[in-house]
Parts: structure tokens; C-alpha cells; sequence
């Protein structure tokens, strides 16, 4: 099969079924459907036995359940296509060529590994609530110029709206949760940089208040330790970059932090970048209420990259 289409499931049947619809209305023929289950019952599969001769599956039961995100590796392990296609089982394809298109960018740029296309966010908690979400010329420069700058917002967006060819170096890092995909795209687009981007709406991404981007946000024991561990694999260079700098420069704003023990009690690993110990000290004189002075935030943070250490 060209694509295989990976489901890594947990317990959402209801959500599942409609992910399931729209794969059977795809107007794509070369792919077939991995489902690698994690739930404590057999729903899942049950769902699934209602699609026999609808779609193309295999289905596979964790025991145990492997979670987030290895229970995505499991899945892409299993994948025997050219392609692979993630799709949460929150969310589902809006059009019958979705799936055609993006196997059809890759097919036409060999020179490329990743495909991904704007999104929709339909919030599950707000019936109606939409925003489509595309990425912006700007941000497309500034992922060919290096996909740290992803440091500074994630313009790709959720995994369900990429596709990507499969290789065995392309998995999920199981040591992350809240920035698992960031890192991911960082690794692929290192490994093989360049990316098709497809400025259509293909994919519906479903929001829920309760999921875990939700409840990490802003958090410190969260933040601080997947950031740093981030920084470590991408190598303390990225902070010579003004997008990265001024990303760290307003994570140590939003989270309070004012001294280096504070990052070592949220629970970051290793030595304190340099760089970050600059930002530290340039940010101490002032109050955190000035920092968040729009104007002169932007004034702070341009003087003081200027006067960061180069090493």
C-alpha cells in the first residue's frame, strides 16, 4: 500500500466513529488503516468489526496499554506503506480527497518527506465553535530557514493534519507529552529539511477543554523540563536565534521564574544554558508587569539579544 493510515485509539469510540466515516468516503484507493488499541474493553475492536469490508484495517490490542505517545510508535511500527498518515481519534478528514492530496504532494516532491495542510479546530466543548488555522508565509520562511523556530509556536499544528514518508527514524519521543510533536517535526525536517504545505482546510481537529495541552499550559514542572530537554537535543545554538531567544526570554517571563534554582525545582535537567542565565539577570531589575508592557518587552528583548553571550 502506498499509505497507511494510523490510528493509535484510546476508549473514544464515539469520536472514532466519525474518523472512521470519513476515511470511507475518501475517493483515495492506496492505503489501508493500522489501528493499535490501548483501551481496557473491547469497543474499540467491536467499532471496528462494523467496517469489515468498508475499510482496509488491521487491528492490533496493546497488553499492556502502552500510552501516549508510544502507543503512536506502536502503531507506525506496524505500518508496512510508503506513507504514513497519523490521525487521532478525535479527529476526522473534512473532504473525500484529503487523503488523495497529501499522498499526491509527496508523490510529487521526492525531494521532500513532510506534507501538511491548514486545519480546522472545531471545539467539542462549544458546539459551533470553529477557527480554521493556516500557516502564514512568514512562519513557511522562517520553517525552511530552520525548524527550531518552531520553539517559538508550533505553526504546523497537530499530527493529524501531516503526512510524511515512513522511516524508521521518524518516531515519537516517549519522554515527551506537552511538546511531543514539536519535537518530532524538529527531527524529521533536521533529518530531511524541506515540506510541502497545503493551504486547504483537509483535516478537522477536535478540542476538547479536558485534553493535555489544556492542562500543561503554563504550567512549570511541565514546561520547564520538556522545554530544556528540547533545547539540549536541538543544541544551545538555537538560543542564537532572535525567534528562539525571545521565546525563552518570555517562558521564563510567563512562568515568574527570576533564578536559576527555580528551573532545577521545576525539575530541569542538566546546566543552565548560558544564555538563559542572561536572560535571568537582564530580566531581574524589572517587574513582571513591565514585561508584559507589549512596547517595551520588544525594546528589552532586541537590546539585550544584542549583548548575548556567543558561545
Amino acid at each position: 500500500m502506498k499509505v497507511a493510515v494510523c490510528i493509535p485509539a484510546y476508549k473514544n469510540v464515539q469520536y472514532l466513529r466519525r474518523v472512521l466515516d470519513s476515511l470511507v468516503m475518501q475517493d483515495y484507493t492506496d492505503w489501508e488503516l493500522v489501528v493499535t488499541d490501548d483501551s481496557p474493553d473491547a469497543a474499540v475492536e467491536a467499532l471496528l468489526q462494523e467496517y469489515q469490508g468498508r475499510l482496509p484495517f488491521r487491528y492490533y490490542r496493546n497488553t499492556p496499554a502502552q500510552g501516549m505517545p508510544a502507543n503512536w510508535n506502536v502503531c507506525y511500527d506496524k505500518a508496512d506503506a510508503e506513507y504514513i498518515k497519523i490521525m487521532h481519534d478525535d479527529d476526522w478528514f473534512t473532504t473525500p480527497d484529503a487523503l488523495r492530496k497529501m499522498a499526491e504532494a509527496l508523490d510529487q516532491h521526492p525531494e521532500c518527506d513532510f506534507v501538511f495542510s491548514a486545519f480546522r479546530e472545531c471545539f467539542i466543548d462549544h458546539p459551533g465553535k470553529e477557527r480554521e488555522v493556516h500557516c502564514s508565509t512568514f512562519y513557511r520562511q522562517l520553517l525552511k530557514q530552520d525548524p527550531v523556530h518552531l520553539f517559538q509556536k508550533n505553526f504546523i499544528g497537530p499530527p493529524s493534519g501531516c503526512m510524511h514518508r515512513n522511516r524508521p527514524e521518524y518516531r515519537y519521543d516517549v519522554r515527551l507529552q506537552w511538546l511531543v510533536d514539536v519535537d518530532f517535526y524538529i527531527n524529521l525536517l533536521r533529518h530531511k529539511p524541506g515540506f510541502v504545505y497545503l493551504d486547504e482546510v483537509l483535516v478537522n481537529i477536535g478540542i476538547s477543554d479536558l485534553q493535555l495541552t489544556k492542562s500543561c499550559h503554563g504550567v512549570r514542572t511541565v514546561e520547564i523540563p520538556e522545554y530544556f530537554y528540547l533545547l539540549r537535543k536541538t543544541g544551545e545554538q538555537s538560543l542564537q536565534s532572535l525567534y528562539v531567544y525571545d521565546f525563552f526570554w518570555r517562558l521564563m517571563r510567563n512562568l515568574g521564574v527570576r533564578r536559576e534554582h527555580e528551573l532545577y525545582e521545576a525539575g530541569m535537567q542538566g546546566e543552565t544554558p548560558a544564555v538563559v542565565k542572561y536572560i535571568l539577570k537582564c530580566q531581574r531589575p524589572f517587574p513582571f508587569r513591565l514585561l508584559r508592557i507589549g512596547a517595551l518587552n520588544k525594546i528589552l528583548v532586541g537590546l539585550s539579544f544584542a549583548g548575548r553571550p556567543r558561545k
